[in-house]
């Protein structure tokens, strides 16, 4: 069944743009999700769907099961003509307009966003509608959002990505709620409600960053299938938008209707967060695409960027390598690099690479082709387009053939016919250049030679030049016909170039495969049963060729656990305790399903009784079997996890010292250290709310009713514990105490705050009855009554120095 039926997801993913082989094959196949009642068949066509459908059934029969077919539902997508039915019955309930039920969510065959948002907008507005009758105060409300509303709305929100515009609208109807039976005015902050130290009502907003830090990192490093998922995912926006870099660490530029993954990265990055930081951490190269050093998406503006995905995909143009000459310096024509990728010169060139000729080409006539100094040392080149000519092929009538003499000037010719000689195979017409100058920077104007040195032709009086074809280091060469010379579609500075790279290369080549004969000859020669004697020599010469190893970080899961057995009177009569410890170790591997596990037994005594001890010493005998330059996750008790975070992240000796654990900590702290291995932290949830309750006061101390407190906030003149405790009117009340006095008292004291207490200017502008002027009516409404003036007036009973 699962080889037969089921839906496949499969993605290739590039790991080098230059090497087609090198490739790697993500596939997964889904074909039923259960949970409880609910079970859901995935198919890629109808036959497969009615197999399935009948391998379930012949368990029921056998079981004594009856399924109701009648309660079935069929979603069908890109298929709205065939039907199903299942024992003669017509299944009826198809791609309902509000969507198939499945644990609670509604799911739409075209994947309609509106479905999911109108489902969070009724939860709100049902809720909203019982606020408004119900005889609650504040905090009772808040209560209520926060306990049984707001899990409700995060359950919606794993198959949705709101927008913050959406979110804030969506937050209107229960602010205005709250701020009523708060008693503040409408035109109250939303910041003062907001904030956990004051009211702490939970937005939908902050919620749903919470817990797309936490989903995004779970899926990524999650099981097995939510990984491949996540991958292909990320694979495909790769692939979209034709880019090097991992999706992970780019600013998604807008939301994706059918991906939640990249709606979610492009809602972090909103927030200015990103899955991935390749700058810092490089082990995580094979998230990129290699082929290059600098990508397009560096030199091109967002909009260019996105317009030319199809046609730098069709050329297969991911770096500015890929469009430089082989001098790395040289910028290649259009038509030059169309007939280098193999591709067709009709049509004009795009405007994408017009502006990159603006921006990279040092000289505005564009007759040198040179690019700026700024960008010379961004580009390296490594993949060299070479067209190898072969002797045993038919020779293409548009092509012609080109190599570098000794002296690195370049020969050109015709391919003509098969060469007696048994140093060549090839004869071919000699091309010489036109003209006694030449420009490096065009194609060189060539004409047929009517006799040189180099002519072997034996016929007397002909005017055709025939040379020797130099084998192992020419190559074939596109050319047209221009008037009446052959132009190629390279300039001369790209040839010379390249046929310098063919001859190095093949000279490399040649030295290659003397040496490994020389190490096959080592074989023969050294008889001996010792094969670390054959591998050191051979790895000795291999170094001295080569001494950079590139190293990837690999990653590790130790899992330990203890059982405590009864303690045991031993034979000098003391107290022991006995642990049986079990260590399992495995290494995460991506490319394959399972990995080899490596598990421990052990039994542990000891004369007192500290289980933390125990399991930091066999953490230490764990990571000594771990290879260097890796990362570790630690599945072991989550109170010791902490205690190794929090001494390693602690930068005071005196407090590492005063630890119970000091010398075990210390020992796993250096050796982490030395070896290069990573703990893999969690708690990402936890880390958002921080972010979250930061951000609500930042918004306090910004706002421009409380320009005072941003300035006591700079000199520390403020006490935000004290300060918060008393607006919140936590000083007599408890948080979950409330009631009248409470509600009036805590009223009071955010307006006190917000300087919104009724003034003069305030009941004005508020049109409020009977209250036809904004002045003061104490100095005989000369000055206006706002907040200010209040405490300054001159004809107040009593100063506000004398008060304070």
């Amino acid at each position: 069944m699962k080889e037969e039926t089921g839906y496949n997801l499969y993605e290739e993913k590039i790991i080098d743009k230059n090497k087609i082989k090198d490739k790697e094959i993500i596939e997964i196949s889904i074909n039923v999700t259960a949970f409880m009642d609910d079970t859901t068949l995935i198919s890629k066509n109808k036959k497969q769907l009615e197999k399935m459908i009948e391998i379930c059934h012949q368990f029921f029969n056998i079981n004594d099961i009856k399924a109701n077919v009648s309660k079935y539902e069929l979603i069908k997508i890109n298929n709205d003509k065939e039907d199903l039915s299942i024992e003669g019955e017509l299944i009826t309930k198809t791609n309902s307009e509000e969507g198939n039920r499945y644990l609670e969510i509604f799911f739409r065959y075209d994947n309609k966003r509106e479905i999911y948002k109108k489902k969070i907008t009724s939860i709100i507005n049902n809720t909203c509608n019982i606020f408004n009758w119900k005889r609650l105060n504040e905090k009772q409300i808040i209560a209520v959002w926060n306990i049984v509303i707001v899990p409700r709305i995060e359950y919606q929100l794993a198959a949705i990505v709101l927008k913050k515009w959406e979110c804030e609208k969506l937050m209107t109807r229960i602010n205005m709620i709250i701020k009523k039976r708060a008693g503040l005015a409408r035109s109250t902050p939303n910041f003062i409600i907001y904030d956990k130290d004051i009211l702490g009502i939970k937005h939908i907003y902050d919620l749903q960053m919470e817990m797309i830090c936490k989903n995004l990192l779970y899926q990524a490093n999650g099981n097995y299938k939510l990984q491949i998922l996540f991958k292909i995912k990320m694979i495909q926006e790769q692939k979209n938008i034709w880019t090097s870099r991992c999706p992970g660490e780019l600013e998604i530029i807008n939301y994706r209707k059918n991906n939640w993954i990249i709606s979610a990265l492009k809602a972090l990055n909103n927030e200015k967060i990103k899955l991935c930081n390749h700058e810092i951490k490089d082990f995580r190269e094979s998230h990129r695409i290699k082929g290059g050093k600098t990508d397009l998406i560096e030199l091109m503006e967002r909009k260019d960027f996105i317009t030319s995905i199809q046609s730098r995909k069709t050329k297969n143009i991911m770096f500015l390598e890929d469009i430089l000459e082989v001098d790395g310096i040289t910028l290649l024509k259009w038509k030059h690099l169309c007939k280098e990728r193999g591709k067709n010169t009709k049509g004009k060139m795009p405007k994408w690479f017009k502006k990159l000729e603006l921006k990279l080409i040092a000289d505005e006539s564009r007759q040198v082709r040179k690019i700026r100094n700024e960008f010379i040392g961004q580009a390296q080149k490594e993949n060299i387009h070479i067209n190898y000519f072969d002797e045993d092929e038919k020779s293409d009538k548009n092509s012609i053939v080109t190599w570098n003499d000794y002296e690195e000037y370049p020969i050109f010719s015709i391919n003509k016919k098969k060469s007696q000689s048994k140093k060549y195979k090839k004869i071919g017409i000699h091309l010489e250049l036109v003209g006694d100058s030449y420009d490096l920077n065009n194609s060189p104007q060539l004409k047929k030679c009517q006799g040189c040195y180099r002519n072997i032709s034996k016929k007397k009086g002909s005017k055709e030049c025939l040379i020797y074809i130099e084998n192992e280091i020419c190559r074939n060469l596109d050319r047209r016909k221009e008037e009446d010379y052959i132009k190629p579609y390279e300039t001369l500075n790209n040839i010379i170039k390249k046929n310098e790279w063919l001859r190095t290369y093949t000279k490399e080549d040649k030295k290659d495969e003397s040496f490994n004969n020389k190490i096959e000859i080592i074989d023969k020669i050294i008889k001996t049963n010792e094969k670390n004697f054959l591998d050191i020599i051979k790895n000795s010469i291999f170094e001295e060729e080569d001494n950079l190893i590139l190293i990837t970080k690999r990653r590790f899961c130790l899992l330990i656990d203890t059982n405590k057995k009864k303690w045991e009177i031993n034979n000098k009569g003391k107290r022991v305790y006995r642990y049986n410890v079990i260590w399992k170790i495995f290494e995460l591997n991506y490319e394959e399903k399972e990995s080899e596990e490596l598990i421990l037994l052990a039994s542990y005594e000891c004369n007192d009784e500290n289980e933390f001890k125990i399991i930091l010493r066999c953490i230490i005998i764990g990571i000594m079997i771990i290879s260097e330059n890796s990362e570790l996750i630690l599945g072991i008790n989550e109170k010791v996890n902490r205690l190794i975070i929090e001494f390693i992240n602690n930068f005071s000796n005196r407090k590492k010292i005063d630890s119970d654990y000091y010398l075990e900590l210390l020992f796993l702290e250096n050796f982490l250290e030395t070896n290069n291995i990573e703990l893999i932290e969690g708690g990402f949830r936890a880390w958002r709310k921080a972010v979250t309750l930061a951000i609500w006061k930042n918004e306090i101390l910004n706002s421009e009713r409380l320009e005072d407190l941003f300035m006591y906030n700079y000199r520390n003149e403020f006490d935000w514990i004290t300060s918060l405790e008393f607006i919140s009117n936590r000083v007599k009340f408890s948080q979950r105490q409330c009631g009248d006095k409470d509600t009036i008292e805590r009223s009071y004291r955010i307006k006190n705050l917000l300087k919104e207490l009724p003034t003069y200017n305030i009941l004005f502008k508020r049109n409020t009855n009977k209250i036809d002027t904004d002045k003061c009516k104490r100095c005989g409404e000369i000055f206006t009554e706002d907040w200010e003036h209040i405490w300054i007036c001159e004809d107040n009973d009593i100063s506000i120095d004398e008060i304070i």
